[in-house]
């Protein structure tokens, strides 16, 4: 895999056990986290995020894209002012729902035109679970039309069979050929063969730890 990171997003997690498991996935070897917008302050705090060269993103708009364009927009223009190196936005909800397809382009120009101007990466999210396939490939499209080059399937917040995940994954790179970062339930030998299988795959996300460092110990295993 080219890229792998660890989003922790668990709400339970108090913020001493957020910090320890991002200090353990640094450990573990991971050099890319994202964590949710109330956590932003207590990780960069963390040491070993300063002093490695590790990317920190933020989820915005999580876990379902539910606010207006304007509260979106002002949601990513806080989140550049903190520091962070990206944003993994949800896509807008109601304008995908309603297959409004220009009102998605301007969404998009107008974050993206905020994240350029202080050098934080954009990246969205997607739920193949709601959205049919072929919805989602035009929404890819126009995001890869518009300088957006990454995206992640599902938000990894529900049960996400890795199968289907990675079906998932190959259909929108396929029709778009934007990159995808696997965000399917992945925790044993026969799921890590898998994904080290989908060569078309950009990369992988882990939401828990235990899987992250049972793939980061063996990782030349499941080739």
């Amino acid at each position: 895999m080219k890229y792998i990171d660890y989003a922790c997003y668990d709400y339970s997690l108090t913020e001493t056990e957020t910090e320890n498991n991002i200090i353990s996935a640094i450990k573990i070897g991971v050099k890319n986290i994202s964590v949710l917008p109330y956590s932003i302050n207590t990780i960069k705090s963390i040491p070993e995020i300063k002093n490695k060269d590790i990317s920190l993103f933020c989820a915005a708009d999580f876990p379902y894209g539910l606010s207006d364009s304007k509260s979106r927009n002002f949601i990513v223009s806080q989140l550049c002012k903190s520091g962070i190196d990206g944003i993994d936005l949800f896509i807008p909800t109601k304008i995908i729902s309603n297959r409004k397809y220009e009102k998605l382009r301007e969404d998009i120009k107008n974050n993206l035109e905020v994240c350029n101007e202080n050098n934080v990466k954009l990246r969205y999210i997607l739920e193949y679970r709601v959205y049919n396939h072929e919805i989602l490939a035009k929404v890819c499209q126009i995001l890869l039309s518009l300088g957006i080059d990454t995206v992640f399937p599902s938000s990894g917040i529900m049960i996400d069979d890795i199968n289907d995940n990675l079906i998932a994954c190959n259909y929108l790179f396929t029709k778009s050929g934007i990159k995808t970062i696997i965000t399917g339930n992945c925790y044993n030998n026969k799921h890590y063969k898998s994904v080290n299988s989908m060569v078309d795959a950009y990369g992988i996300r882990f939401f828990h730890l235990s899987s992250l460092n049972s793939y980061m110990s063996n990782i030349n295993h499941y080739k």
